[in-house]
């Protein structure tokens, strides 16, 4: 952000646009890990069950940007039922995200744990 600003309300708006785009940016960040990490979880070898694939397509992520506030999501949807096992998809992550399934545990930690990186790089370069 540079320039000059001739009113009060021409830097206000300056700065939250630099702040949804720097919120925007460690959504998108962020999503690229989860589906990096849930991807990692495919890779175990073993085992003889067929894979839905439900948590692969599960990412989702949602941005509210401009104006006072900036604020963003980032979640699995886990509005799917396990069948015939009839569990709920909240239950089956849980199982899947501690290692308790075939898979590469940690999906959503891992995720999780690069968020203040995300953060400390999108606002960083923004106001230094």
């Amino acid at each position: 952000m540079g320039g000059t600003f001739t009113s009060w309300g021409a830097l206000e708006q300056a700065l939250q646009q630099e702040v949804a785009d720097a919120t925007r940016e460690v959504i998108d960040n962020s999503m690229e890990d989860l589906h990096r990490n849930v991807d990692r979880f495919y890779g175990a070898t073993g085992g003889r069950y067929m894979r839905t694939g439900t948590l692969r397509s599960s990412p989702e992520c949602s941005f509210m940007g401009g104006g006072a506030v900036s604020s963003g999501e980032i979640r699995l949807n886990t509005g799917y039922t396990y069948v015939p096992s009839g569990r709920d998809t909240k239950t089956i992550y849980n199982f899947a995200e501690s290692g308790g399934l075939l898979g590469n545990g940690g999906f959503w930690s891992d995720t999780m744990s690069a968020v203040p990186r995300h953060i400390q790089t999108a606002f960083g370069s923004r106001f230094y």
